[in-house]
């Protein structure tokens, strides 16, 4: 082989004395290049002992080989020591390079290590922030509060109302629980009060896309109409026709069997269907707009049902006090039998102030 600036020779005594020298330039070469992965100090004693055993064995190969080698030739050992003044050189500059290529490693791994940190800190960050972005959603799936009202009559007549309401919701990714309950109260100077309650519930279980499912359980009394308590457990589909931040509708259907406690009657227990509406629109900031319309139609005798439908105009004042208007509607196609005759339908407006639980 030919290395730079050296004349190839022909005598095949000097050829093997080139491959030698050749072998050690490349096994100085590979020492340095593996000082970048061992320890500095190690590496140059080891090179250190390589030159002086390659120098012996370029020099007196006679030592190296047993005392086999060829007769020294006059003139050769000057060239010799030449040759080797020039691969030392090259080994130097090698050693060079590669402590070179040893601070540029150093150099990138500690600029990796640098970026690592930063990235870990960022990671850090995005999850404390993601982590108390999930503890705020946690604190607000739950929504709820208890209001007030009242009428007061005096003049030709004296009488006075009192409504109370509670309402709770919780809200999360897969369920969502709806509870409202509502006791009025009147009394009048001619003897004729009235007493009625109404609790709802309401449990949803979402299925896939705008699909869920719900159970739902209606308990009401109404002494005037003559129902000391009315049950009506129900189980159904949903779907969800549209659902935004502004605006959600909901529709569903299902099976609800009533079971009616009556005054002075024996009870009666009937299965009913049950279909349902549910609309939510936030008018503003403040102001948000409910409907609620139930309709139960009995099974094999559709011509008898009930329609239940509620309306409210919520206005929030303060952050934990807001204004209610709400519109009852309750209907019976066949109200029980009583003397004088109870009416079918029943109205009940009234407004309510009321404050947030949470």
């Amino acid at each position: 082989m030919t290395l730079p600036g050296i004349k190839p020779v022909v005598n095949p005594k000097e050829a093997s004395f080139i491959d030698r020298s050749s072998f050690f330039r490349y096994f100085k070469a590979v020492l340095s290049v593996w000082g970048l992965i061992t320890e500095e100090s190690r590496m140059r004693k080891v090179f250190r002992i390589a030159l002086i055993a390659g120098s012996v064995w370029a020099s007196h190969p006679e030592v190296a080989c047993g005392g086999n080698a060829e007769e020294p030739v006059p003139g050769k050992e000057s060239g010799q020591a030449a040759l080797l003044d020039s691969l030392s050189a090259a080994s130097d500059s090698l050693a060079h390079t590669a402590d070179s290529l040893k601070a540029l490693v150093d150099s990138l791994l500690s600029r990796t290590g640098q970026e690592g940190k930063t990235a870990g800190k960022e990671e850090k960050a995005a999850g404390q922030e993601s982590a108390e972005k999930s503890k705020n959603e946690e604190k607000n799936i739950w929504d709820g509060s208890f209001g007030l009202g009242g009428t007061l009559n005096r003049g030709n007549s004296r009488q006075s109302s009192l409504i109370s309401t509670v309402e709770i919701e919780r809200t999360s990714k897969k369920t969502r629980l709806i509870s409202k309950a509502s006791v009025t109260t009147t009394s009048s100077s001619k003897g004729k009060d009235a007493n009625k309650g109404i609790f709802k519930t309401k449990f949803e279980f979402k299925g896939k896309k705008l699909i869920f499912y719900f159970s739902s359980l209606d308990v009401d009394y109404d002494r005037q109409a003559g129902i000391d308590l009315r049950v009506a457990p129900g189980l159904g589909l949903g779907v969800a026709v549209i659902s935004s931040k502004r605006c959600r509708l909901e529709l569903g259907f299902g099976a609800n069997p009533i079971t009616e406690y009556l005054h002075n009657q024996p009870n009666r227990t009937k299965g009913h269907y049950l279909s349902n509406l549910e609309l939510k629109i936030n008018l503003s900031a403040k102001t948000t707009l409910n409907q609620s319309i139930t309709y139960k139609p009995r099974a094999g005798r559709l011509q008898e049902y009930l329609l239940n439908s509620h309306l409210s105009l919520t206005h929030k004042l303060t952050s934990n006090f807001n204004i209610k208007l709400n519109l009852e509607s309750v209907y019976n196609s066949r109200p029980p039998e009583n003397d004088p005759p109870i009416r079918r339908q029943d109205w009940l407006f009234y407004t309510t102030v009321a404050y947030s639980i949470w």
